[in-house]
């Protein structure tokens, strides 16, 4: 990507903070029924923002030998803007935060250690989650599901129909992911299910999403489930062409796009 605005809308993060703005306006629209976007999706707009710009800043700076994939080029071209971005982010996620009630934040507070020992050690020389075999796709997807689908909502107001969606949808999307990073893992010495069984990484993403489908007709009325069954298959469509051969343009566009899908198709269609 040559263009400046697109190298930062993908790799400085914006992209997936909008995909998880979006997640968190399809669970309070159908819920409630408010089509309107409310503080708390602005919330995890700049929270996403900000925690993804800062993890690739600290995982940059703690490489060894700086990594010099496409991901990491904004990081090393941009290293001010980069700072200033994740930074401000946070400070803007904390603003928005200070007219929310405290109990809302339950959600945020559970999720922050799957966000902060994915990349920082547990204890000094111990491991990261992230080095847990097998286990890496399974934090990033507690912590999804819990600000983009538990955050906007609340506990004990959740759908725990949607919640198990949004914790396949988010799990497919890491596991095809994980297909991106298999050399980068063994390096590190990271078992995942893409490293050892690309095959069954495959087929247990394309089987969640479609699960994703098949629940969200079954469990929504007609034109929302069929609305939200067609962003889940058209993520199919994308899982099904992901393999270790695309390069980080495709993963950084369309397989973070998967995370978008369901609630475009549920704005435009229902």
């Amino acid at each position: 990507m040559r263009n400046p605005l697109l190298n930062w809308l993908f790799y400085g993060h914006f992209w997936i903070a909008l995909a998880a703005t979006a997640l968190s306006w399809q669970s309070t629209y159908l819920n409630t029924g408010q089509t309107g976007l409310q503080r708390r999706h602005l919330f995890v707009f700049f929270a996403t923002l900000g925690v993804y710009t800062l993890h690739r800043l600290l995982s940059y700076r703690r490489a060894g030998s700086h990594p010099t994939g496409r991901r990491y080029r904004l990081v090393a071209r941009e290293p001010v803007a980069s700072l200033a971005v994740g930074v401000g982010g946070i400070m803007t996620a904390l603003v928005l935060a200070t007219a929310l009630p405290l109990r809302t934040f339950l959600p945020v507070l559970a999720a922050l250690p799957f966000t902060a020992f994915y990349l920082i050690p547990l204890y000094p020389g111990g491991p990261r989650l992230r080095d847990l075999a097998y286990l890496k796709v399974v934090w990033v997807a507690l912590a999804w599901t819990l600000v983009t689908d538990i955050f906007p909502l609340g506990f004990g107001h959740h759908d725990f129909t949607e919640t198990g969606i949004r914790f396949a949808l988010t799990l497919a999307t890491a596991l095809f992911f994980d297909t991106r990073d298999v050399a980068l893992d063994r390096r590190q010495g990271v078992r995942t299910l893409a490293g050892s069984r690309p095959g069954l990484n495959r087929w247990t993403g394309l089987t969640l999403l479609t699960g994703c489908a098949l629940a969200s007709f079954l469990h929504y009325p007609t034109v929302q489930g069929s609305a939200l069954a067609l962003g889940y298959l058209s993520g199919v469509a994308i899982g099904w062409r992901t393999h270790a051969g695309r390069g980080e343009d495709y993963y950084a566009t369309w397989v973070n796009g998967v995370l978008l899908l369901p609630p475009l198709a549920l704005y435009l269609f229902a």
